[in-house]
Parts: C-alpha cells; structure tokens; sequence
C-alpha cells in the first residue's frame, strides 16, 4: 500500500468511526472502573471507621467501669490477641499529658505529642512504617466524663489487599476488552459503511470509465446510508435518462440534418460554376466549405453513435501498425515540414493487430492531427508501438501545451473543447470518436499529460 493510500485510509470515514467507538468504550470503561473504585474505597474506609469507633466505644465503656488500670489491662490482652493490626491507645489528660500510651511496634518515627486530643472522627494523618511504605492511619477521638480524652486508631493499609487485586483485574479484563471493543467497533463501522463505500466506488467508476449503467449494489434493510445508496441509484437512473435522451435528439438531428445540407452544399456547388459574379462566387464557396465543416461533424456524430452502440461495421484483418502509419504520416508530412516539427516513429515491421484499417487509419489520423495542432514550431512528436502479451501498445507522445488534470477526463466527451484549445480549428469530436472506435476493437485509450510539458495518448488493441 502506497503512502498516499495509506493517508486516505487513516482519514476514511470507518476508521474515525471505529476510533470514535473505540474511544466512547475506553472512557465509558474508565468511567465505570472509577466509579466502582471510589465507591469500594469509601465502602472501604466505612468498614475501618466503624470498626474503630467501636473499639473507641469499648475502650471508653471499660474506662468507665474500672478506670485506667482497667483499659491498661485489656489494651495489653488485646496486643497479644491483635498482632498482625493491633490498635493504637492513647489516654491524655485534658492539658495533653499521656496518662496510657500504647503504640503498635511498626508504628516508627511516631510522636504521640502531635496528636493534640480532640480530633475530628476519621482523621488521616500519614506516618512512615517499616520498608519505607507508605500506609495510613485513621484515629478517632472521644472526651470521656472525667475530661480525659480517649483516641483510639488503626492503620488502614488492609484495604490494598483489596485495591490491589482490584486496579490489576482492571487492566487485565480492560487490554482485552479495549482490543475486543476495538475490532468490535471495527466490524461494525466497516458493516455499518458498506452502503458510502458502494456510493463512492460506483461514483468513481462512473468518472473514471463514463459509464452511467453502474449502480450502487443495496440490499432491504432500511437504514439511512441503506437509503442513501437507494436515492443514489435514482439520482443515477434520472441523469442516464436525461444523458441518453440529449444524446438520442443529437443523434436524430444529425440523422435529418445530412440530408438537407448535403442538397444545400450540391446546389450551392453549382451555383458556384454558373454565377458570374464574383463576390457572390466566395459567398457561395464560403457556404460549400462550411457546408462540409458541418455535414463532417455530422458524420462523426453518427460514427460516434454506431460504434457507441455497438452496430459499427467493422471489416476487421491483420494489419500491419507500421503500414497503417506510415499511411497516416504521408498524409501529415507537409504540415511537420511546414512547421519544423520532428517525427520519430519507433515501430517494429512484424508488428501485426486485428483491427478495421480504415477505422484505425481515422484513429490515428486524429492523433497525429492532435499531436501537430498542438505543439509548438519547433517541436518533437514520437511514435512507439511494442507487443504487450496479447495486445499492442501504440503511444503517440508530443512536446505541446499539455492538458491540465481536470481537463483530462472531459477530453473524450462529445463537443468538447478545452479552454487552451479553442484558438484552434476542430469540432471537438476528434477524441470522441478515437475512444468510440477504439472501445468497439476491444481495445482501450489513455491519456497522461502535464501543462507544458506535452501529452502521451496511448492505444491498446488486440494483438493479431
């Protein structure tokens, strides 16, 4: 896949689609994880609060009944019951003074003078444990009837047990889940697109061959680019029926018109020889000569239709491209003469095609006539043809002006004649009826040019 390509698909419609549907889950999902993890982490940090404001209840209910030397008592049972998270316990007299202390052995670097009595139930304070982790402690607070104040605390790093577990489920039920949401997402644009692909490649087709009988392939479904497509297909009915009805009137204009002008051009003909006035002999002349202007567009016009359609008669043979040719060149020797340009033809003698030699000799007539209008005094023409497995490939290359892109793809139809081109004598027929000859030999025409830098019109036809 070329770079160029390889842009287009990364800015096409079902990749954003896909991204945008990948993004919407990635967030939604993160969203989801957060709301799940603060919700776990409050449930959490409730459990601790209760537990601790119960042990606070209890210390303070023991207190009471037998004073310190009671809670002194069950806070050193409790030690040996609690060893894996035994409770913090301080005592303090309404000026501060610790009356009980009992600090959990990997509670290091702990001054129990910066807690002030009072605190707030639920108070995080951060201290250094051992291994240099991190861990919290919550510590709550009571003022007792003798106003002594009673804090009881807990670290609270139990619950990474649970946090932890649950951050890496995360990622691993996440990676998966992102890359199936991904191809998901992926399937489905790809799927849900099909119709814009099919209205493209069917535009493109149209543009690039000019046949109007392409449709969009549409299924049943009822969605909206279901139905894009389906209007699309009328849009193209409707055009292909206005096309072939401006075509058919043409066609049945020029049919009626040749008759009549032809009568017109003989009877002018011979007014010419028996008028003795001479201003009203150029007249008549100008009307004989633009009289076979017309009646030979007219002729091309009706060729065009023929071959168009398929009922063109061709006598076709094996016929030498050299022969045909140099036919052709003798005819447009003077004129390259005449205006300084070189003819190069490069064509092997044995080359052999089956084709209709009066048609092609039209063929490349009109090419050679292009190539000659075209170029400059001065100028280079070059003609190759060369055997391509069961074809045969003729290139009529010029030095001229060239043909801008858009240009490119108008130049065969009917009529028309570029912006650069109307200084020039022609009826705009000429390639027109070089595509419609050469399409009904089975065979094919192209054109690669650049402005100023000269044209290559290349014509392949079935080898003989």
């Amino acid at each position: 896949m070329s770079l160029e390509n390889l842009k287009a698909s990364l800015h096409s419609f079902t990749v954003r689609l896909s991204a945008w549907y990948a993004l919407v889950f990635t967030i939604s999902a993160a969203l989801l994880f957060t709301f799940l993890y603060f919700l776990l982490t409050a449930a959490l940090d409730r459990k601790d609060h209760d537990v601790i404001e119960t042990r606070l209840k209890l210390c303070a209910a023991i207190y009471e009944d037998g004073r310190l030397s009671a809670l002194q008592q069950f806070v050193e049972r409790s030690r040996e019951a609690e060893r894996s998270r035994p409770f913090f316990v301080r005592v303090a007299s309404a000026s501060g003074t610790a009356l009980l202390l009992n600090v959990p052995e990997d509670w290091v670097q702990f001054d129990p003078q910066a807690l002030q009595p009072g605190r707030d139930l639920s108070h995080l304070v951060w201290l250094r444990i051992p291994k240099d982790e991190e861990s919290d402690v919550t510590i709550a607070s009571s003022r007792l009837p003798d106003q002594t104040w009673l804090e009881v605390g807990r670290m609270t790093n139990s619950r990474e047990s649970v946090l932890e577990p649950f951050r890496l489920s995360f990622w691993s039920v996440m990676t998966p889940a992102l890359l199936i949401g991904i191809l998901g997402g992926g399937f489905l644009a790809y799927r849900a697109t099909r119709p814009v692909r099919e209205v493209v490649a069917t535009a493109r087709s149209i543009i690039d061959t000019g046949d109007l009988s392409a449709r969009v392939q549409t299924t049943s479904g009822q969605t909206d680019l279901e139905e894009l497509a389906r209007q699309f297909n009328r849009v193209l009915d409707k055009n292909q029926r206005l096309i072939q009805g401006m075509r058919e009137a043409l066609d049945n204009v020029a049919h009626d018109l040749r008759t009549p002008l032809a009568r017109l051009r003989g009877i002018a003909e011979v007014a010419v020889q028996v008028t003795p006035d001479v201003s009203a002999r150029e007249a008549l002349a100008d009307c004989v000569e633009e009289a076979d202007a017309v009646l030979t567009m007219l002729t091309t016009l009706m060729d065009i239709t023929e071959a168009e359609s398929g009922v063109m008669q061709l006598n076709v043979v094996r016929q030498s491209i050299a022969i045909l040719l140099a036919d052709v060149l003798d005819m447009y020797q003077l004129i390259a003469e005449e205006k300084r340009i070189a003819v190069d033809v490069d064509v092997d003698p044995a080359l052999i095609a089956v084709v209709d030699p009066i048609r092609i000799r039209q063929v490349f007539g009109n090419l050679v006539d292009n190539a000659l209008k075209y170029t400059a005094d001065g100028g280079a023409i070059r003609i190759t043809a060369r055997a391509q497995a069961d074809r045969v490939v003729i290139e009529f290359k010029d030095s001229g002006m060239g043909i801008s892109q858009d240009e490119q793809s108008r130049i065969w139809n009917r009529l028309y004649r570029g912006d650069k081109s109307r200084s020039q004598r022609g009826l705009g027929l000429g390639l027109s009826l070089v595509k419609a000859i050469i399409e009904a030999h089975q065979g094919s025409v192209a054109v690669a040019s650049e402005l100023s830098s000269g044209s290559t019109f290349t014509v392949t036809l079935p080898k003989g």
